[in-house]
């Protein structure tokens, strides 16, 4: 048999369809590599772009335990804190708080002003949704936790300041320094009313510093979550009451009694 006869003998049919699957079953794979790759990719430059704004992590209805409080509040210089009464992570936090604070750690604490109309808004829109006990009052709360940090207050390592503005995302910011480093530490809880503190995603963040830094600046000047927290809680401070409003209590004694 020559060469001529051997080729069209072949099962040209077969080969063919061999040749087709193969290069099929190719592509496929081909393809989905490809649509693998692209989003990995994107994944990871979206990751990267988050970590440039200063965001290292999310997680969903995060609350903080008392050993987690605790190692945040280790080589702590202060906390920014910004809550609306602030009452649970206060109460359930208290030791290790007066611990941290009797070693020379502050603290300042942004929370709301007693008795206005938009606490009496959030009572009764927590109410409705079964958040919130019927016999509880937020500006309760936030004369307990006045109350009971009384004695740290007086002495300047604890500051409270009362807003009187709109709703406001609580978050906290905790600044640790140990020899040379400088880290800030950044938890936004995104939560809105009716729901509580607890149902939450919580954005966070971490930030970086050495002596060697003059200040620290987002790369290209882009806005940094860090950054952006710090702006807020310093304007919002600087406006803020620094005593109860007395006379709001008052009216609102008065206002119960008369009822």
């Amino acid at each position: 048999m020559n060469i001529i006869e051997f080729i069209l003998d072949l099962d040209w049919k077969k080969i063919v369809e061999s040749i087709l699957s193969a290069l099929l079953a190719s592509g496929i794979i081909g393809g989905f590599g490809y649509l693998v790759t692209k989003k990995i990719t994107r994944d990871f430059r979206i990751a990267k772009e988050m970590k440039s704004y200063g965001f290292k992590g999310v997680v969903a209805k995060k609350k903080h335990s008392t050993r987690e409080i605790k190692k945040l509040c280790k080589d702590t210089k202060r906390l920014d804190l910004l809550f609306i009464s602030g009452i649970d992570f206060f109460s359930e936090n208290r030791t290790v708080l007066e611990n941290a604070m009797n070693n020379g750690m502050k603290i300042r604490f942004l929370c709301s002003q007693i008795y206005t109309n938009f606490l009496s808004d959030l009572e009764e829109l927590e109410d409705k949704e079964g958040v919130r006990k019927s016999d509880t009052n937020i500006s309760i709360e936030i004369e307990d936790v006045t109350k009971k940090y009384s004695k740290y207050i007086e002495s300047g390592q604890m500051e409270i300041r009362y807003y009187s503005t709109q709703y406001r995302l609580p978050f906290i910011l905790v600044y640790k320094r140990k020899k040379n480093m400088k880290t800030t530490k950044a938890f936004l809880r995104v939560t809105l009313p009716p729901y509580n503190w607890e149902t939450n995603f919580v954005l966070i963040g971490e930030r970086k510093t050495t002596k060697k830094d003059d200040f620290f600046k987002t790369n290209n000047d882009e806005i940094d979550f860090i950054s952006m927290m710090e702006k807020h809680f310093d304007c919002v401070w600087e406006v803020a009451d620094r005593e109860i409003d007395r006379k709001q209590e008052i009216k609102n004694t008065n206002f119960e009694v008369k009822s």
